[in-house]
């Protein structure tokens, strides 16, 4: 990368810009690349007249220091701008990293380099663009189209990263394993298991995994498994004395222990070690760790079996509570909910539950907001308005006040009322609530027009009152499954109970690392979906599904090693021969007819799905859901294909928040062209619902009863009004005779 000719750089005293492709100097630390994009830009920074200062932030573990680093960004700038007095001024942690002039010659700027002090580093750091333009005018507009630059997303941070020795201590879990400082990366932690790990040890695996998924959130986790200890890197290690991997020793094992011991194959690395006297031991130790982990101290505990907490119904920390209206300053922090500048960023509240949402016909959930904005001599409140969007589904715009008419703007001017909150309110349609959600506010405000050379205030503040609610507490809890679009997106219905105690996760006899490592990732995913450790969680085998039959269960593994799928699928029209090869049942001839009556697949879903599986793919991998056939109202869930490379890349098409949309229907399958969603199996119900509102739900999803009842209703109306109006018209024409 070269210095680009066509823009003028400037830089703090004493530091000299460099060009981009001059060779870095040699360094022992891991070096590390981190693009705008990666540090959460979607796109190009847009810096314009209404929004001056925009930027990014990202954190630097604990245990490791910057010892070098570099900025390099490229962009644009407005070919309008007068470079004497327009300027993007550049800094980390308010420190000056250096200034770039736009050159009206050559718009497009970079790759620029800037050397970074690592003294401006700090755990959590604000890396700020700060945009000043003019225009050659005598007063300048800050809404111009002329006013603007902007920062490519591909722009980078290039630090070079040192390890610091740090000792190790319990206390300070989830560190090293997962550090929260790592705002945008994905959590990767191996597990180290036995080969043929037990039940029990594999309960314990999934407890701890799931605590780490729960902190690692947004991020989202990864477990890889294997059976010995990593080369490099910290792993979490679960094992009785009798099964330790090769190199590791520890002293005698005296019950259910949690230790932090060094990596003996990397000295700057350590393992967290959940042991134990037999696997139940081991078991013990993950469940302390996952529900009681501030109790820990010390390089290792001895911990005794904690009473987990009793869980209710959708009583997940990170849903919506369904029994009461919720404000949302319960939701996101109160410093979230303000905004500056004239086009801020949105405001996002998470807006998560179980999807199985259902209210009488189709009614949403009302949505009351109280906002605060500048008032009339700083905005035009009458063009400027708050956005309100749902997962980016438009609702409503809402002007920031309404006119005025005299006497009112007379009374509002006196006593002070334009300081009051404005309240609006909106209902959220129920299909828009499905999971993953998200409520959007934007402030779009303009600058009232004070007269010509008249400076405008740029600094100006909006914030969405913390007392503002939703409610869903009217809804009633009812749904139509199978339906992947429910799994995928909230867990549904396993995470109806929040630590998974509902559910049985069915392993084969003799998994293989990759079937464990996707059992980890997902048990971790839908943990950290309603934020509680998978404590309930069942493990069984093939042989032991009985015992499980009154869970949801899911089926996990390749077709040569999983005999369960057959037998627990045996609901849904797919089958699975003994070499492993899947098939459609096609279906009858009366089946389009029975559509009439009652819900059910289209019959085309399955002949497209016949011939998608009779095409030979290579890697075909699948995910089907049915009802259970070892209990009515209980739901089956199989992730499986035909290898285990299959296998794992139908485990990350499910950590892939941009695939989930994708999950539909009761079968997804995963080829090299990408998913594919089939409605094959037949319907069924869970949750309840009132006797009044089960017409609303058949005659809803049935166009042709609701005709074939109206038909009926004319008839039996009509018929006897016939009969009625023949006798009268009778008497009356005998009336006339005698």
């Amino acid at each position: 990368l070269a210095l680009d000719p066509g823009a003028v750089l400037a830089v703090p005293p004493g530091a000299t810009p460099s060009p981009a492709a001059a060779p870095a100097p040699a360094a022992t630390g891991r070096r590390v690349v981190r693009s705008l994009r990666q540090l959460g830009l979607t796109g190009p920074m847009q810096l314009r007249g209404v929004s001056p200062l925009q930027g990014v932030q990202f954190g630097i573990r604990a245990d490791e220091v910057v010892t070098e680093a570099r900025l390099v960004i490229s962009g644009a700038a407005s070919p309008a701008l007068v470079p004497e007095l327009s300027q993007l001024t550049v800094t980390l942690n308010d420190q000056l990293l250096g200034v770039v002039q736009p050159d009206p010659r050559r718009p497009a700027f970079g790759p620029l380099e800037f050397p970074i002090s690592p003294a401006f580093f700090t755990e959590m750091n604000r890396l700020n663009f700060a945009f000043s333009g003019r225009y050659p005018a005598e007063c300048i507009d800050p809404l111009s189209d002329l006013l603007w630059m902007t920062v490519a997303e591909t722009s980078s941070v290039q630090m070079v990263l040192e390890r610091l020795p740090l000792p190790p201590d319990l206390a300070r879990l989830p560190e090293p394993f997962f550090d929260p400082r790592e705002l945008r990366q994905t959590l990767v932690l191996p597990f180290i298991l036995p080969e043929a790990p037990g039940n029990e040890l594999l309960r314990g695996a999934a407890v701890a995994a799931s605590w780490f998924a729960v902190q690692a959130e947004y991020r989202g986790a990864r477990f890889p498994v294997s059976a010995s200890l990593p080369e490099t890197g910290h792993a979490v290690v679960l094992a009785t004395p009798q099964d330790l991997p090769a190199g590791l020793e520890l002293p005698p094992v005296n019950g259910p222990t949690v230790a932090v011991v060094p990596n003996p194959r990397d000295p700057a690395s350590v393992l967290l070690l959940l042991s134990g006297r037999n696997p139940a031991e081991v078991a013990t130790a993950a469940m302390s760790l996952a529900l009681a982990p501030q109790l820990l101290s010390g390089t290792s505990a001895t911990v005794a079996a904690p009473r987990p907490p009793q869980r209710r119904p959708y009583e997940a920390p990170r849903w919506l509570p369904h029994d009461r209206p919720v404000s949302l300053g319960e939701l996101v922090e109160r410093s979230e909910l303000q905004v500056t500048g004239y086009a801020p960023a949105p405001v996002t509240v998470p807006l998560r539950t179980a999807p199985d949402l259902t209210t009488w016909r189709g009614h949403g959930f009302p949505l009351n907001i109280g906002f605060r904005a500048p008032p009339g001599p700083i905005l035009d409140v009458e063009v400027s308005r708050l956005d309100i969007s749902v997962s980016g589904s438009f609702l409503r715009a809402v002007p920031l006040r309404e006119r005025e008419t005299w006497p009112w703007s007379w009374v509002v001017r006196q006593f002070g009322i334009e300081q009051l909150p404005r309240e609006t309110s909106a209902v959220v349609p129920p299909w828009l609530v499905s999971g993953r959600n998200e409520l959007q506010l934007r402030f779009d405000m303009r600058p009232m027009h004070r007269g010509d050379c008249v400076s405008v205030p740029v600094d100006v503040q909006a914030a969405i009152d913390p007392g503002s609610t939703i409610d869903i507490s009217r809804a009633h809890r009812f749904a139509m499954l199978p339906n992947l679009a429910f799994f995928a997106s909230a867990g549904f219905p396993y995470t109806r109970m929040a630590d998974l105690s509902e559910t049985a996760v069915v392993l084969p006899d003799r998994p293989g690392a990759v079937e464990v490592s996707a059992f980890l990732g997902l048990v971790g995913g839908l943990s950290a979906m309603v934020g509680v450790p998978a404590t309930g969680l069942t493990v069984v085998r093939p042989a032991q599904v009985q015992q499980a039959g009154d869970r949801d269960l899911i089926v996990i593994g390749t077709l040569g090693r999983q005999p369960a799928l057959s037998a627990l699928l045996r609901e849904a029209p797919l089958s699975i021969d003994e070499a492993g090869r899947l098939s459609m049942t096609l279906p009858q001839r009366l089946d389009g007819f029975a559509r009439l009556v009652w819900d059910g697949p289209p019959p085309e879903e399955r002949v497209r799905a016949a011939a998608a599986l009779a095409a030979p793919a290579e890697g075909l991998g699948f995910i089907a859901a049915a009802q259970s056939p070892l209990r009515p109202g209980r739901s089956v869930v199989a992730v499986a294909a035909p290898t285990p490379a299959a296998l794992e890349a139908v485990a990350e098409a499910l950590r892939d928040p941009a695939r989930i949309p994708r999950f539909q229907g009761d079968l997804v399958l995963l080829t090299g062209s990408g998913l594919e969603a089939f409605r094959t199996a037949p319907s069924y119900a869970v949750g309840s619902l009132p006797f009044w509102m089960w017409p609303n739900h058949y005659l809803g999803a049935q166009p042709w009863a609701l005709l074939l009842m109206m038909l009926g209703a004319s008839l039996l109306i009509g018929l006897p009004a016939l009969a009625y109006l023949r006798r009268r018209a009778v008497r009356r024409l005998r009336g006339r005779a005698s």
